[in-house]
């Protein structure tokens, strides 16, 4: 007799759920798996009511990712087909018994499975008194019938299966929307090996020599956000049929059912068309299911009967995690209405009617750059700062017209005309030197009476070699020649005449005396004072600058002291002057000293400014 329905039914265990039917718990998990990342986009995504202004249209994306696969528990099924032997014995119940080998090659068998796999047979079979337990009948009906073979399902067992971290690679195609929906489709393939595969009844865990592909083809629904010109949070979900193939060792089966996703990730965009996105996918899935036929190493005898083969049944859940970067890129930009030409569709310009030419922001509306009110177009004061007050053109307010902008103005009701300072406040226009140039704005305060200045209040020097012009003898000094302290030039200069001295055609003087102002000596010697000789250092770089000029260096005196004493105090003057020149490297034979006395004087030496200027060392240019 072959077993019965009833036995086959009564020892199978029932079968785990339908992942549909675990819907309501798969949900659960996976919202409270993303939702991390999701309430993270949506904290970005509620900065901004802005749709993403990518480029609408066509777009293909290609990326990379990580596939983390959950440690997945299941069960596993065996169905034992057995062969009764030719002979039975009249009443007998017992499939095998008498045999010398009570598992009739199913020891070969077990081998063959191998690990956790033929530990849980081994489990489940027994082999006291000769009979193969399980098999046995139950009544008198249960009688054998020779020749006939019978499968026995023997009782799911639970197991438990760990995967490897692996990689995986995808591309979609799909449609960006204005308002940021993108629906596409995706097509993906990762790949991971098992690492370690666990039975309960056979006690413990065995690493085995395998792996899991998955190809996956989906819809996904995506919806992009835009906190920023360049920084893209989306979020969405997907379901879809995936084809899982399942290797153990040497075999493998496939399995194909549907899958539903959900994930969240950030765009970055390098231009319009171009997008760089990072994510997070978390994925669910029907269970997975497998088999192996397993048949015996050793037929059976028939005249004995034994094991068949053995069909291995595995279903186990599948839930995935997957970290990934893409590159997504709008091949076919969408052509929309927009009829101010300003790169904003019409139904999302907020400002529909923007003059040609003028760049607007992601709403459609002119620029304000420093967010006065005022658009950039039409600012003439562009840099405003946050919070003034401006006028019709953009510029701060200055209610009193004094210059001074209102938000800086220490003293707003300046009266008209009134000038200020930086403040707003009158300006302190008091002019100590005389010279026409206020204090405040005198950058040479204390200049000398009558002498011409430039609107900083210093000294105008005409010929720009260095001597003011109230100092200087040689006023039209040509470009880069080298001057005296007086400002004249050895060679191809026209010093201004003294009263009474002779003149050229063009008004200059005509002999070439210099006065070298400012060197004095210590009262009543021929001792040089610390001022002469910084004039004389500059003298000895003019004659440097003139190597074949001879000079002539006269001393004066004024009217105090007998005639004899002066004359020689005079040429002891003029001959310390030559030595300190030849200090300084100049020749002495270019030099001659001479001392004058009182013999020629130029001022009036009954007044003390009189013989001030009388006492004086004169350079006199020799042919």
């Amino acid at each position: 007799m072959t077993l019965t329905c009833e036995q086959r039914h009564t020892s199978r265990t029932s079968a785990p759920p339908h992942s549909l039917e675990r819907l309501p718990t798969m949900m659960s998990t996976l919202r409270s798996t993303a939702v991390g990342v999701l309430a993270a986009s949506g904290l970005i995504a509620a900065a901004s009511t802005a749709s993403a202004q990518t480029a609408p249209g066509w777009y293909a994306s290609f990326g990379a990712y990580s596939s983390n696969v959950d440690d997945a528990n299941g069960t596993s099924q065996l169905t034992v087909t057995t062969l009764a032997p030719n002979v039975i014995q009249p009443g007998a119940t017992c499939l095998l018994a008498p045999v010398t080998d009570p598992l009739g090659g199913l020891g070969d068998l077990l081998d063959t499975l191998g690990g956790s796999l033929g530990g849980l047979l081994g489990g489940l079979l027994g082999d006291e008194a000769g009979c193969l337990l399980g098999l046995l009948g139950n009544g008198a009906d249960d009688t054998l019938t020779p020749g006939q073979q019978s499968e026995v399902f023997l009782d799911a067992q639970p197991i438990g299966i760990r995967f490897d971290s692996g990689l995986g690679i995808s591309t979609a195609i799909g449609y960006q929307f204005i308002g940021g929906l993108r629906p596409e489709l995706s097509l993906s393939f990762s790949e991971n090996d098992l690492s370690v595969f666990s039975a309960t009844a056979a006690g413990d865990a065995s690493t085995v020599d395998g792996k899991l592909e998955a190809t996956r083809v989906g819809a996904n629904l995506w919806y992009d956000l835009q906190v920023h010109e360049r920084i893209l949070p989306y979020i969405g979900v997907g379901a879809g049929y995936q084809r899982a193939e399942t290797t153990f060792g040497n075999s493998s089966d496939t399995d194909s059912n549907n899958f539903y996703q959900a994930g969240a990730g950030i765009g970055f965009a390098l231009n319009r068309r171009t997008v760089v996105s990072l994510d997070y996918r978390y994925l669910v899935s029907n269970d997975i299911e497998t088999s192996q036929l397993i048949p015996a190493m050793t037929p059976p005898d028939p005249a004995t009967g034994g094991v068949v083969s053995t069909r291995r049944d595995d279903r186990y859940e599948l839930t995935t995690h997957q970290v990934g970067l893409s590159l997504r890129y709008v091949f076919a930009e969408s052509k929309m209405a927009d009829a101010d030409g300003d790169g904003v569709a019409d139904f999302l310009d907020r400002c529909p009617n923007s003059p040609a030419g003028v760049q607007v922001d992601r709403f459609g509306c002119p620029l304000d750059s420093d967010g006065d009110g005022i658009p950039d177009h039409l600012e003439k004061c562009p840099n405003t700062a946050p919070g003034v007050q401006v006028d019709a053109q953009g510029c701060p307010l200055d209610a009193d017209a004094d210059g001074v902008p209102d938000h800086l103005d220490q003293c707003p009701n300046t009266p008209e005309g009134t000038q200020v300072d930086k403040r707003g406040c009158p300006l302190d226009l008091r002019d100590t030197d005389g010279d026409g140039v206020a204090d405040l704005f005198d950058n040479c305060a204390g200049s000398p009476a009558g002498a011409a200045v430039d609107e900083n209040g210093c000294p105008l020097d005409s010929d720009g070699d260095g001597i003011a012009d109230y100092l200087d003898e040689c006023p039209t000094t040509p470009p880069g020649l080298a001057v005296l302290p007086n400002g004249c030039a050895l060679e191809g200069d026209c010093r201004r005449p003294r009263p009474g001295e002779a003149v050229d055609e063009r008004g200059c003087a005509v002999d070439r005396n210099f006065i070298l102002r400012g060197v004095k000596f210590e009262f009543d010697s021929a001792i040089l004072t610390p001022e002469a000789k910084a004039i004389l250092d500059r003298v000895s770089e003019t004659l440097r600058a003139y190597p074949n000029v001879n000079v002539e260096l006269g001393g004066h005196t004024d009217s105090i002291g007998s005639a004899a004493y002066n004359l020689g105090l005079s040429e002891r003057r003029s001959i310390a002057v030559k030595e300190y020149l030849v200090s300084k490297g100049i020749p002495a034979k270019r030099m001659t000293p001479v001392g004058y006395g009182v013999s020629r004087p130029i001022a009036d030496n009954a007044l003390e400014s009189g013989r001030e200027e009388n006492r004086r060392v004169e350079l006199s240019v020799r042919d």
